[in-house]
């Protein structure tokens, strides 16, 4: 599913938002569930936020539920 919006002028303002595309379309062509999303989203940010430690550190914790998760669906 793709979703064209008309109203652009309020995307990508936040001063952390870089790139060419949006991190949604890449989830989006990728096939990203919520928790790889997630994680990627707080690594490619945590640099220009300004939080680097503390997103990194919320990187790691939700990689460790996601794992734990997956490994509950496993069994």
């Amino acid at each position: 599913m793709t979703f064209e919006s008309t109203n652009t002028g309020s995307i990508n303002t936040q001063y952390h938002y870089v790139g060419k595309s949006s991190l949604y379309k890449f989830a989006e062509e990728w096939d990203l569930n919520s928790y790889e999303f997630d994680i990627l989203k707080r690594i490619v940010r945590c640099r220009k936020k300004g939080s680097f430690e503390e997103d990194l550190k919320k990187s790691k914790d939700l990689i460790d539920i996601y794992l734990t998760e997956h490994l509950d669906q496993s069994e």
